[in-house]
């Protein structure tokens, strides 16, 4: 599986602009994701979700009511592309 990065790209489709926020392998990668919803006026790494701390969400969904298994899938997924502490 391939690293991935957080990327913030802002986004003007003629009425408001707007943020979207997602994981993506590059900044070219995270904005053909999202083109079709706008012009990209910039896309930068977000700074501060790009390491993740895979014990305390599982300990926070765990709390929540989530299942072993569902929490097992969720943390190994962002270990796998390295969004982990």
């Amino acid at each position: 599986m391939k690293k991935m990065s957080i990327y913030d790209v802002y986004i003007d489709d003629g009425r408001s602009a707007m943020k979207i926020t997602v994981p993506a392998e590059n900044q070219k990668a995270a904005e053909q994701y999202c083109e079709g919803n706008g012009e990209i006026v910039c896309t930068r790494l977000n700074p501060t979700i790009q390491n993740i701390d895979l014990d305390c969400l599982a300990g926070t969904l765990r709390s929540h009511g989530w299942g072993q298994l569902e929490i097992d899938i969720i943390t190994r997924a962002l270990a796998q592309v390295g969004l982990d502490r």
